[in-house]
This record gives C-alpha cells, sequence and structure tokens, in this order.
C-alpha cells in the first residue's frame, strides 16, 4: 500500500500478490476483510498499471468475497473500479460499465458516503449526461 502511494505500483503488485497467496494458506484466517483489503489494493494497483482485465478479475474475486461475507466493506469502491476498468477495455460494453457505477453509487448512498457519491457523479454520470447531449 506504501509502495502504492509513492506511485510504485509494480513493486505493490509483487508485494501483494505474495500477501494474498500466504493469506490464502491460512487454515482459519481470522479477518476476511483484510483479504478484501489486498484484493482491493492489487486490482486498484493492476488497473494503475493499465493491466485491465487482471485487475477486473481480481475485483469479481472481492465482490464475489464480500458477498460471501455479507459486508458492504469495500463492495461500492469494487463496483466504482470495476467500472473505471471497463471503461479502459478497447471493446467496451456501456451497459456493464453503467451497471456497475450503478451498484457504486447505491452502495455509497445507503452507506452515506457522500465524497464518494459527489467522485461517482461528477467522474461518471455526468460525463454520461454531456455524451447523450453531443
Amino acid at each position: 500500500i506504501f509502495y502504492a502511494e509513492n506511485k510504485e505500483y509494480d513493486k505493490s503488485i509483487t508485494i501483494l500478490g505474495r500477501c494474498l497467496t500466504n493469506f490464502n494458506k491460512l487454515d482459519f484466517p481470522r479477518d476476511k476483510a483484510i483479504k478484501l483489503k489486498i484484493i482491493f489494493n492489487l486490482a486498484k494497483c493492476l488497473g494503475m498499471t493499465y493491466q485491465y482485465e487482471e485487475a477486473v478479475k481480481y475485483i469479481d474475486k472481492g465482490i464475489k468475497l464480500a458477498i460471501n461475507l455479507n459486508t458492504l466493506y469495500l463492495l461500492g469502491e469494487l463496483y466504482y473500479l470495476k467500472g473505471w476498468n471497463l471503461l479502459r477495455f478497447k471493446q467496451q460494453n456501456e451497459e456493464d460499465i453503467a451497471n456497475n457505477m450503478k451498484k457504486a453509487l447505491f452502495i455509497f448512498e445507503l452507506t452515506e458516503k457522500e465524497n464518494l457519491i459527489k467522485m461517482v457523479k461528477e467522474k461518471y454520470f455526468e460525463n454520461q449526461t454531456e455524451k447523450s447531449h453531443s
């Protein structure tokens, strides 16, 4: 995470990948939210290094894990990150992108994360409105 903060994404990807491998080797991991955080940060770094498809694979694992854990922790962020990565695919599926952004927005509204609500609206939904008017 510290490497990612300093934009050393490749180093961060290596370390987070190791963390995930070691976490998966634990017989009875106590705090599965840690695994969720590792997956989220790994996917984020993969996206920042243009590895969008790989990022989406991890995001899907994270979404599945959050749902299995019955937690909203990072779920909205994961849906937003999935939409963000899907936007960068050469073959874009507008409907898939919109569905992920809507889910992210819904969860952010549910959990009252005002700064994230604002970010999703500004970075995605306002751009969609502008596109449809041009």
